[in-house]
């Protein structure tokens, strides 16, 4: 059992990030890979199989990388630079930070690169859904709802694990970060990678309910054609360009850079985005000579329930809101540390 005590301070501070990017997942994907009981992922587990099999010694380093005993637990440890050295040394690929690198980073490319754009727009979605819950209902109904190996009793939280450890914050507040490929209850780390003396971070795992909106092998472009059919009734009921108006809404970009990704002008915007606002869809407000737009709760739903697994004309960069790390003295360290406390994207246009 681990167990994060929170204080009022560290209730105050709880933010809820994108994913933590797709290394970190490349990681989790070695357990996904090795646990032959989970029905989910027993597709996705067959195809990656076979391509390691086909890859002969290039893959050698994947090969290691299953082989660690401890799993992704000590393969995140040794790679976040939480640890020192490893204490399973049966594949000895954690004691040396270029070959670990490299092993993630092809695990990476072997079973996750095919499916990036998909799992990354479901696990933003999953950000958004808990922040509306923590919006609409509040920090309580925010911690009982990531999961059911992860209970809520204040003032500690409580995640089933076999490992023990107890994380007292102490002012510091928590990161929630969510996974696809985690097979535990639920991962604490005791601060960001490279952010000594940060935020804790708590990764929990979410996956869809069907495995072929995320994993399938089918239509693997940036918008996948197992996803084609929610996105026409989006643009069905809105029309094509109000929804993905919506989309960059979402994400984020300025009047002009929207009216040249879509090829309409900007008259044209302005007319479509005082629509969407007639419709509740997005709110606006005057911040000096600019006008501020964002999209409204109502309008995360329908972009959730239309078409939250793909994005029209590559508004949205699956990379976008990650971060990838390097090597560091004393361990590895993220690029970007910001990109943690990135707030969230608003839109300034033009009056």
């Amino acid at each position: 059992m681990q167990r994060i005590t929170l204080c009022a301070d560290d209730l105050a501070r709880i933010r809820i990030a994108y994913p933590l990017g797709r290394q970190v997942e490349a990681i989790f994907a070695v357990d996904a890979l090795r646990n032959t009981k989970s029905e989910f992922f027993r597709a996705w587990r067959r195809r990656v199989n076979a391509r390691i099999l086909h890859a002969g010694q290039r893959l050698d380093g994947v090969r290691r990388l299953a082989r660690v005993h401890g799993g992704s637990r000590e393969i995140l440890s040794a790679w976040s630079g939480a640890t020192g050295t490893s204490s399973t040394t049966q594949s000895g690929i954690l004691e040396m930070p270029k070959q670990l690198l490299s092993a993630v980073e092809d695990m990476y490319q072997v079973a996750v690169q095919p499916h990036w754009s998909r799992i990354y727009a479901h696990l933003a979605s999953t950000r958004d859904f808990r922040r509306d819950i923590m919006c609409g209902d509040g920090i309580e109904a925010l911690l009982n709802s990531l999961g059911p190996g992860i209970r809520w009793t204040a003032p500690v939280l409580e995640i089933d694990s076999e490992s023990t450890a107890h994380i007292k914050p102490d002012g510091r507040g928590l990161l929630l970060s969510p996974s696809l490929f985690l097979q535990d209850a639920g991962v604490v780390i005791p601060s960001s990678p490279g952010a000594a003396g940060g935020s804790p971070v708590l990764i929990f795992p979410d996956r869809p309910s069907d495995q072929c909106a995320v994993l399938s092998d089918k239509g693997l472009s940036s918008v996948p054609a197992a996803t084609h059919r929610p996105q026409e009734s989006l643009a069905g009921l809105v029309g094509r360009t109000r929804a993905a108006i919506l989309h960059a809404l979402r994400d984020g970009c300025s009047n002009g850079d929207l009216a040249q990704k879509l090829g309409v002008s900007p008259a044209a915007v302005s007319q479509h985005t005082a629509t969407l606002r007639n419709a509740g869809l997005i709110s606006s407000r005057r911040s000096g000579s600019q006008v501020v737009h964002t999209v409204t709760t109502l309008g995360r739903h329908l972009l959730r329930d239309g078409s939250d697994s793909s994005e029209p004309c590559g508004l949205v960069s699956p990379g976008a809101q990650t971060t990838d790390f390097a090597p560091a003295r004393g361990g590895l360290r993220p690029r970007t540390p910001d990109a943690w406390h990135r707030p969230p994207p608003v839109i300034r246009c033009s009056a």
